[in-house]
């Protein structure tokens, strides 16, 4: 009965977590639009390598820090030690926040010499230093979410996200349209500043959220049972143990982006100056590209892989990244008691719960990328790449579930380890790709799917040799893929017959995506992938099995 709970109480976090991410994520997709619509794909190309070098500077302090943090707090609080609990948060918001600060002001300060130095060809500068602030606002919010996560308050994060997004859209769109008109540079700028007032509505919100719930906060830690006595520098030495291992994991594949991002810069010309030719310009997925510069190309390349087909393949990996930043501190917990079966338990139900989110999104991107983009946009043309990274989704899924439970274990390290060994790989891999003209950018989408399915290989044999646990791989993922494809053909016929109905038009998509949820969703019941167990976890579960058991 109280695994049944903890599961619960799992999965209601991920939950809470899940739409929170998912509704600004689309909210986050659909600001691209009008974005897009005013810097173009060489805009983003901007934003994108400005927004590459902010997240490699973040990963130092933020990026792992809710999975860190929720991690400590949920260790201490399992034995009572609230008021321990609560002074890991003080001492950690205190000493990141100036390390944040002085983060910000190199990345202000380097700027000039990073765009110099790695992307010559780009004026990046102004859009480099308008991140440089939002370092410090992303960092304390980092913080914020780790300690209530920790405390399995979700909400606060899932409220935090959207409304950052929501002022993210709204001054990213208007700074950027009034100061297009300077240059594509300034316009790119205005963009990234969005960014900036973003966060920090994020930060105001989440302040009033802690503020709100300080009087219960204070009786809780007045009922503190236990204490570790832990001494600043402890604490901050426990922190860092488990920081140092994910920010290297997550700075592994930040710098992979950035590196991705300058080996097309500087290597693919070749590609295309080949095709070309060699009169195989049809082979760009750009339109015309036979009659456009190769910088030109690259440059409208690197807007597609960083805005089209990064943007659209994000929104699912967001919601497993949730999943997995939700197990951290349930799988801790369950740890500092020493209760192997609940870790178990919950590590099988995470990737149940991961893959049948996965597999559905990825054969829908497998066989609708180019309708999906054409839906949202008037330049689909990133449709085709984001076709090409569909069945990597499934892998990415389980790598990122696999680190997320390596992490909640007090095993980041080795997580770290595995990313190294992929991401060395994925060089190699890219060395490869760019000596295939005809493959081109889809040589980058090939081998990121390759890199993280030997990550997850790594991962998932490493956790089951410690936890003496084997995997069902048949209901965990043939299953869940087979009722996809049942999903992807019927969806498919849906599609050519209200396509010839309406004459070709884009608004097809609209009547196949609820064919298509409706399809799984009943072929996954039909065949035990989607059980009435399973359907507890969901907001109204109870009601939608009544209903069930009514028909």
């Amino acid at each position: 009965m109280e695994e049944k709970k903890s599961s619960q109480s799992l999965m209601k976090g991920a939950m809470i977590l899940s739409i929170g991410i998912f509704v600004s994520r689309i909210i986050g997709l659909l600001y691209r639009i009008p974005i897009t619509n005013i810097i173009g794909d060489e805009g983003n190309a901007l934003y994108n390598v400005a927004y590459s070098i902010y997240a490699n500077i973040l990963a130092l302090t933020a990026i792992a820090m809710p999975g860190a943090l929720s991690k400590l707090v949920a260790e201490r609080e399992a034995i009572g030690a609230y008021r321990d609990a609560h002074r890991v948060y003080q001492i950690t918001l205190r000493y990141f926040t100036l390390l944040a600060g002085l983060l910000a002001f190199l990345m202000a300060v380097g700027a000039p010499w990073i765009a110099r130095t790695f992307f010559p060809e780009q004026d990046v500068v102004m859009p480099i230093q308008a991140l440089a602030p939002t370092v410090v606002i992303a960092t304390v919010i980092a913080i914020m979410r780790g300690y209530f996560q920790g405390r399995n308050h979700m909400t606060p994060t899932a409220i935090s996200q959207v409304i950052e997004q929501i002022f993210n859209v709204i001054f990213s769109v208007a700074l950027a349209y009034m100061m297009v008109g300077i240059s594509l540079t300034a316009g790119a700028t205005g963009s990234t500043l969005g960014t900036g007032i973003g966060a920090l509505a994020g930060f105001i919100v989440l302040l009033f959220i802690y503020y709100k719930q300080r009087p219960a906060l204070k009786q809780q830690i007045g009922r503190s049972q236990n204490t570790t006595y832990e001494s600043t520098w402890i604490i901050l030495k426990k922190l860092m143990v488990i920081m140092v291992p994910m920010v290297i994991t997550t700075s592994v594949f930040s710098v992979m982006t950035t590196i991705d991002q300058s080996m097309i810069t500087k290597f693919l010309p070749q590609s295309i100056d080949s095709l070309k030719a060699r009169g195989m310009a049809d082979y760009i997925p750009i339109a015309q590209a036979s009659n456009l510069e190769t910088n030109e190309i690259v440059a409208k390349l690197l807007g597609q892989f960083g805005f089209q087909y990064t943007t659209f393949i994000n929104i699912p990996i967001s919601l497993v990244l949730q999943l997995a930043a939700a197990a951290v501190p349930a799988i801790a917990a369950a740890m500092s008691v020493g209760n192997y079966k609940e870790v178990r338990h919950k590590t099988k139900l995470i990737f149940k719960i991961g893959l049948l989110v996965a597999t559905p999104c990825s054969i829908a991107f497998l066989l609708f990328g180019e309708p999906i983009i054409a839906l949202i946009l008037s330049n689909p043309t990133g449709g085709k790449l984001l076709a090409a990274g569909g069945i990597g989704l499934i892998f990415i899924t389980l790598a990122q579930l696999s680190a997320g439970i390596l992490q909640g274990m007090g095993r980041p390290q080795v997580a770290t380890f595995n990313a190294l060994i992929a991401c060395f790989i994925k060089v190699v891999l890219n060395s490869i790709a760019l000596s295939i003209p005809i493959l081109n950018i889809y040589g980058f989408i090939h081998s990121t799917a390759l890199c993280y399915f030997i990550y997850a290989l790594l991962n998932i044999r490493y956790l089951s040799k410690l936890l003496h646990l084997r995997f069902n791989w048949r209901k965990l993922l043939l299953k869940p893929l087979g009722s996809s494809i049942v999903m992807g053909i019927i969806s498919m016929l849906v599609y050519v017959l209200v396509e010839k109905i309406l004459d070709g038009s884009k608004w097809s998509m609209l009547f196949v995506i609820p064919v298509a949820m409706l399809t799984y969703f009943i072929v996954g019941l039909k065949t035990g992938t989607i059980t009435k167990q399973d359907l507890l976890y969901l907001p109204g579960g109870k009601k939608l099995i009544h209903f069930l058991n009514k028909e």
